[in-house]
């Protein structure tokens, strides 16, 4: 007993001490988990104030930039204004000289002396001897004109062509704009011609530079065709050019509710959408070339885009000039940027290349006659790119016609539900009926066969006499009692059974009657549409005969309109410039 009462005291005290053990536990699992969430809000505090110093950084950066880009802008600026500040002065004077003439309001004496005084200061600028020329020949003074005319060639053929080309067109003098059209087009590479060469064959092809009746800019632009036809492939890189522009203009598919039935239950519909997309090119080429010979050039546009050439001649910086305004431009755009230099000269490479873009004359051409808006092409420029184009446009177009007969599907597939069938024009209709009515009722039969009691429920129909026979043997009257109430219940439910099997089997001859119906309901609008497709699609290729013909018929030396008439520029008639 003594031992019993020992025991126990000292496991007391050993269960307390166990207490005060997982108290202190808790407690300092407490705490561990409240240093680690300070831990964890340390850990957060840390980061966001690193990602404030990488924010103070990278603001300090572009702080630092934009503040280097707006000195090195000034001082760009600066040595702009010492190297090139005289060709701004030049630029200025010959627009000013331009305009005065333009409204007669200034003495020939005053022009001549401004832009003598000018040459002086601008020894290597090709403006400087073009305005001194300029200016000669407004007064009709031939021996400085000319004079200055070689110089100004001299120090850039190309833009004193273009420049003249302009002025002598403003002046209507027509054969002198001809001549010098002719001569800055023959500077040009036709592989890569840029905006102001486009304007000009723009020009040419409206008539603004007047009669080519000596076949100057004509026989130019046939050199041109003629060098490109030398290289090899060309004809079929033609093709292929036009084959794209034909595959751009193309509808891409009908109205979508055009097929309803077929878009629903075949699945060729997207490629016979596509197909039909084909044949209605037609309709829309065809409307396309009448648009363009039907309608009237609007030539102040045209000439309002020769003044601004002429306008920009005058006004643009020289080649010299580039290095350093391409400098103080990127600068310009680091400043606007914030400091972003990655993204100023990301903006600045978009620019240069808007810039710069070029473009061969044939896919001038082809840009012109599909694409006039994006191209900024002439009512003329377009029928006479279609002109010149004519063969290869026919080429192409006849390839895309046996391509898109080609696609045409001869056996259309479709798929009802399970029932697969597929027709070419719908004659096998009756075939068709005959097979989905086989296999709906097929169907049917199948699904009526899978509805059948279960064996439980079989058993359920004579279970009942078995119960109340082993109750009867097993519990006397009592038992039999028992048996027959668990066997009444028993067939009860297989009655029940019986009841709901019939009604499925009911149900499910219901369904598939409607199905049967339903399904040849379908069966007949898919064969109906086949036909209205195969109709449609043929409607709609024979209007392809209308573009032949009218593209065989084209000529490209029928397009020309008459010169400008408006006169801008007052020229004295001795000048032959």
């Amino acid at each position: 007993m003594s031992n019993r009462v020992i025991a126990q005291a000292d496991l007391s005290h050993i269960a307390s001490r166990l207490r005060e053990l997982g108290d202190y536990i808790d407690t300092t699992n407490g705490n561990v988990i409240a240093v680690g969430r300070e831990v964890e809000a340390l850990r957060d505090d840390l980061e966001e104030l690193t990602q404030d110093f990488h924010a103070f950084v990278d603001a300090q950066k572009l702080s630092s930039r934009a503040q280097l880009a707006e000195t090195r802008l000034v001082k760009l600026r600066q040595e702009l204004e010492q190297k090139y500040g005289h060709y701004a002065v030049i630029r200025r004077t010959t627009k000013g000289i331009l305009q005065a003439n333009d409204l007669a309001i200034v003495r020939q004496e005053t022009i001549r002396a401004a832009s003598e005084e000018l040459m002086l200061r601008a020894p290597e600028y090709w403006l400087a001897p073009a305005l001194v020329s300029l200016s000669a020949w407004i007064s009709d003074n031939e021996e400085i004109a000319q004079r200055a005319l070689k110089e100004a060639l001299r120090r850039d053929e190309e833009k004193t062509s273009l420049f003249f080309a302009l002025v002598c067109r403003r002046a209507e003098r027509s054969a002198s704009a001809l001549r010098w059209a002719q001569h800055y087009l023959m500077r040009q590479d036709e592989t890569s011609l840029d905006r102001k060469a486009i304007l000009i064959v723009d020009a040419y092809a409206s008539g603004l530079l007047g009669r080519d009746t000596e076949g100057l800019l004509t026989r130019q632009i046939d050199a041109w065709i003629e060098r490109l036809s030398e290289k090899a492939g060309f004809v079929e890189e033609q093709e292929r050019r036009w084959k794209k522009a034909l595959d751009v203009m193309q509808p891409e598919k009908p109205e979508e509710d055009s097929y309803p039935y077929l878009a629903k239950y075949s699945p060729l519909i997207v490629h016979m959408q596509r197909v039909l997309g084909g044949a209605y090119l037609h309709e829309k080429f065809y409307g396309h070339l009448k648009q363009v010979f039907e309608q009237q050039p609007p030539l102040r546009t045209l000439v309002q885009e020769l003044d601004r050439i002429l306008t920009s001649l005058v006004t643009d910086f020289d080649a010299a000039e580039q290095p350093l305004r391409a400098a103080a431009a990127l600068e310009q755009l680091v400043v606007d940027a914030g400091g972003d230099e990655e993204r100023a000269k990301r903006e600045m490479k978009l620019k240069e290349k808007a810039f710069e873009e070029r473009r061969d004359f044939m896919q001038l051409l082809t840009d012109a006659a599909m694409n006039p808006a994006e191209s900024h092409a002439s009512v003329m420029t377009q029928k006479m790119a279609l002109a010149v184009s004519r063969d290869w446009i026919l080429s192409a177009y006849r390839d895309h016609i046996a391509e898109n007969r080609a696609a045409v599907p001869n056996i259309i597939s479709f798929k009802i539900g399970g029932f697969e069938g597929e027709t070419a024009d719908g004659e096998n209709e009756a075939e068709l009926l005959k097979r989905f009515q086989a296999w709906n009722d097929y169907k049917r039969d199948l699904a009526l066969a899978n509805l059948r009691l279960t064996n439980g429920q079989k058993f359920a129909q004579w279970g009942g006499i078995l119960t109340a026979v082993l109750g009867f043997y097993l519990g006397g009257a009592v038992g039999l009692v028992i048996g027959i109430a668990i066997g009444a219940y028993m067939y009860y439910s297989y009655r029940t059974a019986v009841r709901a099997l019939e009604e499925q089997r009911a149900a499910l001859m219901e369904d598939y009657a409607k199905q049967g119906e339903s399904g040849m309901a379908i069966l007949c609008g898919i064969l109906a549409e086949v036909v209205d497709y195969r109709d449609e699609f043929a409607q709609r290729d024979a209007e392809s005969k209308n573009v032949i013909d009218f593209l065989s018929e084209l000529n490209p030396a029928e397009f020309r309109v008459s010169m400008d008439k408006g006169r801008r520029i007052q020229i004295q008639e001795g000048s032959h410039v």
